[in-house]
């Protein structure tokens, strides 16, 4: 039985208590900063993390009492971080403005995983790796990684370059949307562009500061020309439907005027410590998702999808399914 150390747990009421709990265990805990603290919501990720020994916090900060909503603005549709995947899925508001949005929440591990998780957790997932996910015993038995206690790469073969693999399923559809984040933090609220916040790097993935909660999730309303409508879809492989983390997941978004495309934007995640959103595809604005466009679009996601080895499966036979995906996206959205 996998036993997580002691913590003490502190329950906050707002994002504003949030962090200001945050903020006073720290500075408790300075001087032994591996027992600092953590926010836990849903706990689908952080609870194993703990079980595992990744994390030892000495305190947990629980934000379980801050309910999430979907709102709407004139101008954006506006998720509170702490809105439940589930809820997520079935809202209306994004049923109607960011449909692949709420497929891809649908699709998150199974049902039970969906009733607990929060967006915000899934927009902050820690990175996932082979050799990182384990247990204590086994990570100590093949000498740790990079990401956890140790000075080796087991995926790369070095000991420089960590490539645990950002593996959220929410992650590219919010960046083919074009989302922007709010956060606190010590310095008070900023907003983010969901653009800048990944980097690669898979043991420091996220642009944000220690302690920086994510409270607000906003999503540009599409807004398509008279007569033009947004589509967009997300695909997801892996190797068990009702549970597993994505071998690849693909978001692809666009405007369509009859047959020509606008702003089409495609985003390959699950395969690097960053999400690749596909580079050169402005040059196929106005022009119709024909054969020999789809052609075209396929082969720039082939060249530029190199997956890691941090995740289950074949790199070369993901890189492939990468094309097969954006292939069947693309015809369904012309069709």
């Amino acid at each position: 039985m996998l036993r997580m150390d002691g913590f003490t747990l502190r329950h906050a009421r707002s994002w504003a208590e949030a962090a200001a709990l945050w903020q006073e265990a720290s500075l408790a805990a300075a001087g032994e900063p591996a027992r600092g603290p953590m926010y836990i919501a849903g706990g689908t990720d952080l609870l194993p993390n703990l079980k595992h020994k990744i994390f030892n916090p000495g305190v947990l900060i629980n934000l379980a009492a801050l309910r999430g909503a979907v709102t709407e603005t004139a101008t954006d549709v506006v998720i509170d971080a702490s809105t439940k995947l589930d809820a997520l899925a079935a809202d209306p508001l994004i049923t109607r403005w960011a449909a692949p949005l709420a497929h891809a929440a649908s699709v998150i591990a199974g049902p039970q995983i969906r009733t607990m998780g929060s967006i915000g957790g899934n927009v902050l997932l820690d990175t996932r790796c082979l050799y990182y996910n384990q247990s204590e015993f086994w990570r100590r038995s093949l000498g740790y990684c990079l990401k956890a206690e140790g000075t080796w790469c087991h995926v790369v073969g070095g000991p420089k370059t960590c490539v645990a693999t950002q593996s959220s399923d929410t992650v590219p559809v919010l960046l083919a949307m074009n989302a922007q984040l709010d956060l606190l933090g010590r310095d008070g609220a900023r907003t983010l562009a969901i653009r800048d916040l990944y980097k690669f790097n898979g043991m420091d993935h996220l642009s944000i500061q220690k302690g920086e909660l994510l409270t607000t999730i906003r999503i540009p309303k599409p807004q398509p020309a008279h007569g033009a409508t947004f589509r967009g879809s997300y695909q997801k492989l892996r190797t068990r439907d009702s549970i597993d983390f994505p071998q690849l997941g693909l978001a692809i978004t666009g405007t369509f005027d009859g047959p020509a495309v606008q702003n089409l934007q495609i985003v390959v995640g699950a395969v690097n410590p960053q999400p690749k959103g596909i580079r050169g595809l402005e040059a196929f604005d106005g022009q119709a998702l024909d054969a020999a466009n789809i052609d075209a679009i396929t082969d720039l996601v082939f060249k530029q999808t190199r997956p890691q080895g941090s995740t289950h499966g074949d790199t070369a036979w993901r890189r492939q399914m990468a094309v097969v995906y954006t292939r069947r996206g693309l015809a369904a959205l012309a069709g």
